[in-house]
């Protein structure tokens, strides 16, 4: 009999068959069951193990085991049993090793930057993530709308004052990755997950969407949301009714009628602005183009005004990636996002995305008045808002409400942990208050989550200089070069930013050797002592220079009233730079 023969003859393709049928109903029984019970998260792939090293097992009993009227029986006429339980034993071998490799391996701890309040609270139950939606368009290339969607509930959630919303950095941090919903609600602080996805075919739009309870994987609600492009804000509407309908959320003045307002009645319009938004986020070279993007949106609906507010965000941070041969255009790009904004302000007065933009662009501009009275608005309207806080951290530094500035840092980490910026705001913030060790723990969260920026980088670098920790500040030298590369930088830059460094570095081993590094450095010198602020005349030298030529937006300012000058606010030369910032001797608003 051949060995085909044989195996039916011994129904080991139906054991088999039937093993591998029971088997995955076991599966599928774990995964869905074992959260809801709150079971380890490693139960499930336990039960799956067993089960893969049972199936060779399974076969070999199949082939050595005859079932007969009397019982089942060993069958001595089997040739080769030995054999046949030793190709056994291996197979199950090859199964024990590679799925203990990739328990292992799925078991290493992940370099996730948490915030402390985060991890360490019991989050309220009006709380959620919104995830970012998957794509399931036939060719997979309407990101930008399921991203889109996602946001648009995200933001509009976020308006609510009774409902903790996590911000959308860290949200879309975990697109992709898979990870367990238990650790991402332990990471955000929220006790509720909202995931789903997006399917457009031509006209029609599907919306599919889940809550989920993160402490369990309990699903509380889940639907899916059929129409037109043109029904986009009511499917979101419905679905954001839906959610806080379960969280029992309570909601004040015209959110008990609308939730999601119609911001468009041009489903291209809206499609525009949806990648516009995509490449605002990317940064970089996609910032004009978001620009251009924003502008094509805008000539089908000028009364758009989500996108007359975006064009203003994008022309805000245009200065940032203009080469210095283009620097003469800032003046006019300021006066143009100034123009978008109040075209969106005129539109919609309650749009708080608008009151947040004008607000840091007139921080920027030292025009402080005015960026109060929009962050006043922008607090009223958008009180969970990390933007509103990251944005007006800046201001309030500036105003030399310092204890109050870092509390708004902290808040925008808090809100929004997985954004690097927001680490890199409340790190130097810290460190301008000599809080180094503080400093250094949000600066490397930060680093954790985006190597290649040159801010993070280079105030990392200072300050494991500034607590003496040169070994590790020497480490991360070719870092921050790589670092400055990707953000474009060119090599003469890359060059004076390495010698500043590496002088800071020595004068942290020797500080006799100060006056020396100053020298050698030239212009570059005073900068030193924004590290060494014990040597006061430099660092006075330093922050005129910065306030003169008005560098980096409110930077200098925030320097300038920071804790570094408080033995000095008697000081002429302080007092000249209040002057100069738009403040009166007492630190008040002219």
């Amino acid at each position: 009999m051949s060995l085909f023969a044989e195996l039916q003859h011994r129904k080991v393709f139906k054991v088999g068959a039937a093993y591998l049928v029971i088997g995955w109903l076991l599966i599928q029984v774990a995964a869905t069951v074992g959260p809801q019970l709150n079971l380890p998260e490693w139960a499930p792939r336990l039960i799956t193990f067993l089960i893969l090293l049972g199936f060779p097992i399974a076969l070999v009993m199949a082939w050595v085991f005859d079932v007969t009227p009397e019982g089942v029986r060993l069958d001595a006429s089997v040739s080769g049993s030995k054999r046949v339980f030793a190709s056994a034993a291996v197979i199950a071998a090859i199964v024990l090793g590679w799925y203990w490799h990739g328990f292992t391996e799925n078991r290493k701890p992940v370099a996730v930057a948490v915030s402390p309040a985060a991890a360490t609270a019991v989050a309220p139950q009006k709380s959620i993530a919104v995830l970012a939606f998957t794509d399931l368009s036939q060719k997979r290339d309407q990101e930008y709308f399921s991203d889109g969607i996602a946001e648009e509930l995200l933001n509009s959630l976020a308006q609510v004052k009774d409902l903790k919303v996590a911000g959308r950095t860290s949200s879309f941090y975990y697109k992709g990755r898979n990870e367990d919903l238990r650790t991402i609600g332990k990471a955000l602080g929220v006790a509720n997950v909202l995931e789903g996805s997006v399917r457009t075919q031509g006209d029609k739009v599907r919306i599919t969407a889940q809550l989920i309870r993160s402490a369990d994987g309990f699903h509380l609600w889940s639907d899916t949301f059929d129409g037109e492009l043109t029904d986009v804000f009511k499917l979101q509407e419905n679905i954001a009714r839906a959610i806080t309908d379960q969280l029992k959320v309570v909601l004040v003045g015209d959110q008990k009628t609308i939730l999601v307002p119609t911001s468009t009645n041009n489903a291209q319009a809206y499609a525009l602005y949806l990648q516009a938004r995509m490449a605002y986020r990317a940064r970089g070279k996609d910032v004009q183009r978001s620009i251009d993007l924003y502008h094509a949106a805008l000539a089908l609906d000028p009364k758009f005004a989500q996108a007359w507010a975006g064009l203003c965000g994008s022309l805000n941070v245009l200065p940032f990636y203009l080469p210095d041969a283009e620097a003469t255009r800032i003046p006019q790009i300021q006066k143009d996002a100034e123009a978008a904004c109040k075209q969106a302000l005129d539109i919609a007065p309650d749009l708080a995305s608008a009151h947040i933009m004008l607000g840091n662009l007139y921080t920027n501009e030292w025009r402080w008045a005015e960026a109060d009275s929009h962050f006043q608005r922008a607090q009223i309207l958008a009180p969970a808002d990390p933007e509103f806080y990251f944005a007006y951290t800046d201001w309030l530094g500036a105003q030399g409400r310092y204890e109050e500035a870092l509390q708004a840092a902290k808040q925008a980490v808090e809100l929004d942990p997985m954004a690097p910026m927001s680490r890199n705001l409340y790190g130097y913030l810290l460190a301008y208050s000599r809080r180094i060790d503080e400093s250094i723990a949000q600066l490397q969260a930060g680093y954790a989550l985006a190597p290649t920026n040159g801010y993070l980088a280079n105030n990392l670098i200072i300050g494991l200089i500034s607590a003496g920790r040169i070994d590790d500040a020497a480490k991360m030298r070719d870092g921050i070069r790589a670092a400055m590369l990707a953000n474009g930088r060119d090599e003469a830059a890359i060059a004076r930013r390495l010698s500043v460094i590496d002088a800071l570095r020595r004068i942290a081993s020797d500080p006799s050797r100060y006056a020396a590094e100053r020298k050698a450095l030239g212009a570059d010198g005073p900068y030193l002592a924004s590290v060494f602020p014990e040597h006061i005349d430099d660092l006075f030298v330093y922050t005129q220079e910065q306030i003169d030529q008005r560098r980096d937006g409110v930077d200098a300012v925030v320097l300038l009233r920071s804790p570094l000058f408080a033995q000095h606010h008697s000081d002429p030369r302080y007092l000249r730079l209040l002057d100069k910032a738009g403040f009166d001797d007492k630190g008040n608003i002219r």
